[in-house]
């Protein structure tokens, strides 16, 4: 089989839409697809268990080097440099990109198809609303060692662009849930004992060095700006904090978080048995 390789010469040819950039500001979240560019961050699709519906590659790029189990699976369009900048609608040099489809992750019970392990961690983020954050976090998330990563409707959209180049491609390594009922979710996980740590900047929260994570944990962070709503707060059995010297307020969102996945993941990875009788 051969790669089916198709040259394009306008880049108003409807097979192309997908690439516009006014196509992904209002339709690719409700479609069900996005857009990734850069070698790399194709390769990293390319090897990932994700549909790609296509790949866009400049006129003066290589066409890439396909998996042999991808050879064939999906066409690979051809277009100048210069129309590729009129169809994305910036100056476009990384040479390719490819369309790739969203997992169906609606709920939390696909991050658990069969028995929850006995030690688990969940992130869990709410109103997360920075692209580069966001990407920062799945980063964060999946080198540490999180099982599943649970957004709230306010959080930004994990496979946009920006998301996607910040996160180096990891949300195609880890099970990310975009929930319809977050607070249904939040409630889900406790019923399948697991406990809601929230993270606050409180001078009555838990400081982190003393913090003994249960079994199953879901750590919750939020807003950049403002942190967890009290709705949210209100399902979290405990509250802890990361505390600052020099009279800083706080870190960064990204940062916090992976001091807390740290600690969660690598620090205190176990818990007596009888916590989960």
């Amino acid at each position: 089989m051969t790669p089916n390789i198709i040259h394009i010469s306008s880049p108003d040819d409807p097979q192309l839409v997908r690439y516009q950039r006014e196509f992904e500001r209002k339709s690719h979240m409700r479609d069900g697809y996005f857009v990734a560019e850069s070698q790399f961050l194709v390769q990293r699709l390319l090897d990932s268990p994700f549909h790609v519906d296509s790949i866009l590659v400049d006129g003066e790029s290589k066409i890439p080097q396909l998996p042999p189990h991808r050879v064939g699976q999906f066409p690979i369009y051809v277009l100048t440099r210069s129309d590729i900048k009129e169809l994305a609608g910036y100056n476009f040099h990384r040479g390719i990109m490819a369309c790739g489809q969203r997992p169906e992750r609606s709920n939390i019970d696909s991050i658990f198809p069969g028995e929850v392990p006995a030690t688990s961690t969940i992130l869990a983020a709410s109103k997360i609303g920075d692209f580069e954050n966001m990407g920062a976090i799945i980063r964060a998330a999946c080198a540490f060692g999180a099982d599943a990563i649970l957004l709230d409707d306010g959080c930004a959209d994990p496979f946009a662009k920006r998301s996607l180049r910040v996160s180096t491609g990891h949300a195609f390594k880890i099970p990310i849930v975009e929930s319809e009922d977050f607070t249904a979710d939040l409630k889900k996980l406790v019923g399948l004992g697991f406990e809601n740590f929230a993270t606050v900047l409180s001078d009555t929260a838990t400081p982190l060095s003393e913090v003994r994570r249960a079994p199953r944990s879901v750590l919750l962070v939020g807003n950049e700006g403002y942190g967890l709503e009290e709705e949210t707060l209100a399902h979290c059995t405990h509250e802890i904090t990361i505390p600052m010297q020099r009279g800083s307020d706080s870190l960064n969102v990204a940062m916090a978080t992976g001091i807390f996945l740290y600690h969660f993941c690598h620090m205190q990875t176990t818990s007596p048995a009888d916590d989960l009788a």
